[in-house]
């Protein structure tokens, strides 16, 4: 029987590090590169106002699926899971917000 070799990144800790952080630095780069001169948190007001933080936050998290199949793909289980488990905490902070 073969035995797999254990790797140091397949932790699901880092992977919900990963999970976490990828969709807050994804909105920081959509913040940068938007064509405007207003401090972070008017960007932030505003987007609250037209009803679209939410929206651009579900949008950043989308990329968590990526980050996830690319786990699957490199046989890293417990990584898949840290990312999957901070996807589902986005996912009840979605709902909680659209609640109020």
């Amino acid at each position: 029987m073969q035995t797999r070799r254990r790797n140091r990144f397949d932790n699901t800790g880092i992977g919900f590090i990963v999970g976490f952080a990828l969709p807050v630095a994804v909105f920081f780069v959509v913040y940068l590169f938007s064509n405007n001169n207003v401090s972070f948190f008017d960007y932030m007001k505003g987007l609250w106002k037209l009803q679209a933080l939410i929206k651009l936050g579900s949008l950043c998290v989308f990329l968590n699926s990526a980050v996830f199949m690319g786990f699957i793909q490199l046989k890293f289980e417990k990584a898949a899971r840290g990312v999957l488990g901070a996807t589902i905490l986005y996912a009840i902070f979605v709902m909680i917000s659209r609640a109020f």
